[in-house]
């Protein structure tokens, strides 16, 4: 893999971060990170920037 930084996840037409696995049998396709710790960081990224785009209503774990 390439020392490319990465912000947050990428496509997955992105051959240096995905490893791409076809199953014949149900004809579908997987796409699994590389770099597994650092695609939990970009996760946990883009889930806080999801939550901090919310209402305090509409957020996960938020009481009504």
């Amino acid at each position: 893999m390439d020392k490319t930084t990465y912000t947050e996840i990428p496509d997955t037409s992105d051959s240096n971060y995905w490893i791409v696995t076809q199953h014949e049998q149900n004809r579908s396709t997987t796409f699994v990170p590389r770099d597994k710790e650092l695609h939990l960081k970009l996760k946990k990224k883009a889930w806080a920037v999801i939550q901090a785009s919310l209402t305090k209503r509409n957020r996960k774990g938020a009481k009504n």
